[in-house]
């Protein structure tokens, strides 16, 4: 894997005045109009949730490496760059049949991996959506919940949240993506909610468990509007118990950058009541034919690496999908979306399908990085931080649980986003083009008082490269600091094509 290119020193402040300063050349009076980026006082949501990723699974470890679970280094280093991102929100998903039996909790390879995660989040203050990935039901009858699975289920989530002390986990989610065939309730509403009125009823005998909430429905969506019904007749059937409203989306490269996506979620927020808050629980990007020459350069990276299952999104390697990752996350803020959890953390967590079958050395490439490069696959480069992790941290770490979310108006340019977020007099902006194109703009707000900011720019080159400041350890830096920016007298930038900045004083 290519290394990120670092610019330090005097580089850098050349850079970033080339990159995003420049003057006022006598742009004609209506162009000048069309370029302001304006930071608005109108609030599109409060009480941020937060930006995040899914973590978890790290199951097949035994497998691919001959022991229980991942070497003291392998998690330091995963514990140091899941501190940088410092992520509000994470999700984390079991088979708690996998931990009890008859009643009785078995200590187990698996359980290590999920204390260390639980550990580790506990210790942060990060929410935890907790879930399963299925339920299990009778004689081949969805609608014949099996209630012993639900008893063990439950179970185990008091042992974990009373037992264990793991106020962290906020939410449980007990089937993923109900409305796709390949999930156990096959896309029947009636079977999902089923087994949620079962898993009620089942938490209600534990005391200690009130402070559990659903989150759901979790339907996958990909680019269509098809899955309404589910949230309105989730908001029907269970809106007390629910306290977050979630989604899937793996949407086209396509409808991203040209900006129907925020539209599509704007129609799923829309039927949330106004009281709750809807999140991504995963976000990440699949290819398809209006994808077509992605499509055909992810399916040549898979079929060239032996250790990718078909589950896999080789463009993670690709500085491209920084821009993108930060665009549709961004759009999901605008949209009123309360966060976002992108998939996923960790090429290491899960065994990838491959054809039909599983193959147990096969991964789901979707991570920030391997973390088992060289004990797995045998190459310690696929350990470094891959380029996406540079805007997706940034997201994580300056949009913080408790932000307000602030609307920024713009004339509709292709690719170009931009959203403001404040918290205790603290403010984040962060602005993304993710078309080929450069722009002129401007950014200015009647509302935002003149304030001393520092800035980090990412900007995409050939392949896996990238121009971006980062640390020895692959943590981004500013290109500058403290950048006193009058908002009422505005800032003039060329917004290059394909790249991301962020202005934050938050620490």
């Amino acid at each position: 894997m290519k290394k990120v290119l670092i610019f330090i020193g005097l580089l850098s402040l050349v850079l970033s005045v080339s990159a995003c300063d420049s003057e006022d050349r006598g742009v004609p009076e209506n162009v000048m109009k069309n370029r302001v980026i304006n930071i608005t006082s109108e609030v599109i949501s409060t009480d941020y949730v937060g930006n995040g990723a899914q973590w978890g699974g790290y199951e097949s470890t035994q497998d691919w490496i001959g022991s229980e679970t991942l070497s003291d280094e392998d998690w330091n280093t995963l514990y140091q760059r899941i501190d940088f991102m410092r992520p509000p929100f994470l999700r984390i998903m079991v088979n708690a049949s996998s931990y009890i039996s008859e009643g009785v909790y078995n200590e187990t390879a698996n359980s290590s991996s999920l204390f260390k995660m639980l550990d580790y989040a506990q210790s942060r203050d990060i929410e935890i959506a907790y879930g399963e990935w299925g339920h299990h039901y009778s004689n081949n009858n969805l609608q014949d919940i099996d209630l012993d699975w639900i008893s063990q289920s439950v179970k185990f989530l008091n042992f974990l949240v009373n037992e264990k002390g793991y106020s962290c986990i906020k939410t449980v989610n007990i089937i993923n993506e109900p409305n796709g065939e390949w999930s156990s309730a096959k896309g029947d509403y009636t079977a999902w909610k089923n087994a949620q009125s079962a898993y009620l009823a089942e938490m209600d005998k534990y005391s200690g468990l009130s402070a559990v909430q659903l989150m759901g429905p979790d339907i996958a969506i990909f680019n269509s509007v098809s899955g309404i019904d589910w949230i309105t007749n989730a908001h029907h059937d269970f809106d007390e118990s629910i306290g977050l409203y979630d989604i899937h989306v793996y949407p086209k490269q396509l409808i991203v950058r040209n900006g129907d996506y925020t539209e599509m979620l704007k129609a799923y927020r829309d039927v949330v009541p106004n009281e709750k808050k809807i999140v991504l629980s995963e976000i990440g990007f699949k290819y398809d034919e209006v994808d077509y020459e992605l499509k055909e350069a992810n399916d040549r990276a898979i079929a060239n690496d032996p250790y990718a299952g078909d589950d896999s999104n080789m463009m993670i390697y690709e500085s491209f999908y920084g821009t993108d990752m930060a665009d549709a996350i961004m759009q999901s803020m605008l949209a009123g979306f309360s966060g976002g959890l992108v998939w996923d953390m960790d090429d290491a967590m899960y065994v990838s399908p491959d054809g039909n079958n599983y193959n147990v050395d096969k991964m789901k490439r979707w991570g920030f990085w391997n973390i088992l490069g060289e004990e797995h696959v045998g190459d310690a480069a696929d350990e470094e931080i891959r380029p996406f992790f540079y805007p997706v941290s940034l997201l994580c770490r300056y949009f913080p649980a408790g932000t307000t979310i602030y609307n920024v108006e713009f004339a509709n340019k292709k690719g170009v986003r931009a959203v403001m977020g404040e918290k205790d007099g603290k403010y984040t902006i962060a602005i993304v083009n993710s078309h080929y194109v450069d722009y002129e703009v401007e950014l200015k707000s009647d509302f935002l008082p003149k304030v001393t900011l520092n800035k980090y720019c990412y900007e995409v080159e050939e392949g896996q490269a990238f121009i971006g400041v980062v640390d020895a350890d692959g943590f981004a830096v500013p290109v500058e600091e403290n950048v006193v920016i009058d908002f009422s007298k505005g800032l003039d930038m060329t917004l290059k094509g394909e790249s991301f900045i962020l202005y934050t004083n938050m620490e």
